[in-house]
């Protein structure tokens, strides 16, 4: 299930990967690492790689093969050649899989009473939450050597880094977002 609803409005520069959502809350967005290949894609593009694999495999089988070779040794070129197939195929739906798995992952920012709380929630580990006074807190940017438009909010001398995992572009507008939110429910 995802971590917003069918109904919700899109938070930002109308942004995939950020949505409002329409709780009980003051306000909140969810945010969510964006994944361009759907799962029916997956299934279309691993069709094709498998039908592609099984082409070059009946025409490694169906090569002719030169007379000072064996047609044993032939089957054993054979078997390589699937094998290695079979194996790349294997791997590639493997970290398919893990991706979407680790696509569940999702951060909300919410003012709720009179806190700002940030829930972290990734599907293999424990949950994440961190609550700040929204008066107090400060939204900020930076830019660091790895990370361009870093997005951090801090307060009492806590500081929490959100939305490792969106654009530069879509974290700069969700630190607006963030600050005229607390400036108008804080």
């Amino acid at each position: 299930m995802p971590p917003f609803e069918e109904n919700d409005t899109m938070a930002g520069d109308n942004s995939s990967a950020i949505r409002m959502s329409g709780s009980a809350t003051a306000w909140q967005v969810v945010l969510w690492p964006h994944r361009s290949l759907s799962p029916h894609g997956l299934r279309i593009f691993l069709t094709i790689l498998g039908g592609a694999f099984a082409f070059f495999a009946a025409v490694t089988f169906l090569a002719p093969t030169p007379y000072e070779i064996t047609w044993s040794a032939h089957l054993g070129v054979v078997a390589v050649v699937i094998a290695f197939m079979a194996g790349a195929f294997l791997l590639v739906w493997a970290l398919f899989l893990r991706n979407y798995r680790d696509a569940r992952y999702h951060e909300r920012v919410a003012i709720e009473r009179d806190m700002l709380v940030i829930e972290a929630r990734h599907p293999q580990r424990p949950a994440k939450r961190w609550e700040f006074r929204p008066y107090w807190t400060k939204v900020a940017t930076r830019t660091t050597r790895h990370v361009e438009n870093q997005l951090l909010l801090s307060s009492s001398g806590r500081v929490v880094a959100i939305g490792a995992f969106l654009t530069p572009d879509e974290r700069a507008s969700l630190a607006v977002e963030i600050e005229d939110a607390l400036t108008r429910f804080a």
